[in-house]
């Protein structure tokens, strides 16, 4: 929740006294005898539970035996997503070897989840990872960070014909879906915390998408040993990585003077695009890549103007320098 107005009132004639906000209460267990601390921050005051731990929240699905696969994963990353301290995975008759292995699976992939017991029919994961230990600032970092060396490896694979580049790019994407999965489990139990949280939210979206057209090029420009164009491509994937590392230093930094800079980018984005098309003649599957490559920097435009918006969220007054 963001902030509140409470009217001051004065009991016993000289006591001043403010209401809580009934949701912030009942989120933290707040009762009649329940002690509080108050900050003296200058002209705050900050209000805090003196038991600031959430209660403690385990979930369970049941599943039928032969509920394997895809399926398995996108419940379980719903489960993950939906936030919870353990999650109890029961199977209505015993689980066979894939459904086992399946989960185990999932537990690597996903960050913070462990498996802590096991029986014929049942397997308890919980979760070891929140943002008291591994703050969402961090998580966004690393996540942005992955996104530009998947960028920059894609440049030398092109520039080298390196297949094998090429498909570590490609398998560098699950990392990326790993921190966005994490993101928004956080967002989702903590946005109250935060006001900035929606904003991490929305970038860490932003990032994922920027890592599909990322992999989608080194699918595109794996088997091609020979491509019409190659420093053309090279040279506007050059830009739109530009584009997009000052605007993730602008969210980072805060610097509104820049912005408006990075976002002026855009037509100069499309006028590439459309002269690289030019020179590949429209070749179905390189033409792909020219607009996969646009996207990208039109990202990092989006990235700019998110970090705009970041910057005048809880501002009563701004002027522009």
């Amino acid at each position: 929740m963001g902030k509140t107005t409470r009217k001051v009132q004065i009991t016993g004639g000289s006591t001043f006294i403010v209401s809580l906000p009934p949701e912030w209460v009942k989120r933290n267990g707040i009762t009649k005898g329940s002690e509080i601390s108050i900050s003296d921050d200058g002209n705050d005051l900050v209000i805090s539970s003196s038991n600031p731990d959430l209660p403690e929240v385990s979930k369970k699905i049941i599943i039928p035996p032969n509920y394997t696969g895809k399926p398995l994963q996108r419940l379980l990353t719903s489960s993950y997503i939906s936030g919870f301290d353990t999650l109890s995975i029961v199977s209505k008759e015993k689980m066979g070897s894939e459904l086992r292995d399946d989960i185990k699976r999932f537990s690597k992939v996903v960050m913070g989840i462990e498996i802590i017991e096991e029986t014929s029919k049942s397997v308890v994961l919980q979760n070891v990872l929140n943002v008291k230990t591994f703050p969402l600032s961090k998580a966004i970092r690393r996540m942005s960070l992955n996104v530009g060396t998947m960028i920059e490896d894609t440049i030398k694979a092109i520039e080298d014909y390196d297949e094998e580049l090429f498909q570590n790019v490609i398998e560098r994407d699950d990392e990326v879906d790993r921190y966005q999965w994490y993101i928004y489990r956080e967002v989702k139990n903590h946005c109250q915390y935060e006001d900035s949280n929606v904003f991490m939210l929305v970038l860490s979206r932003i990032l994922e998408r920027m890592a599909d057209h990322t992999v989608n090029i080194c699918i595109a420009m794996k088997d091609r040993k020979a491509v019409n164009g190659r420093m053309e491509m090279i040279d506007n994937l050059k830009f739109s990585l530009d584009v997009y590392n000052h605007a993730v230093e602008s969210f980072y930094s805060k610097n509104f003077k820049v912005l408006d800079g990075i976002i002026n980018q855009k037509s100069e984005i499309n006028e590439r695009k459309f002269k690289l098309l030019k020179i590949l003649s429209y070749d179905v599957v390189l033409s792909s890549i020219a607009e996969e490559i646009s996207r990208i920097g039109l990202y990092g435009t989006d990235i700019a103007e998110l970090a705009m918006d970041l910057i005048l969220s809880d501002k009563l007054e701004f002027s522009v320098q």
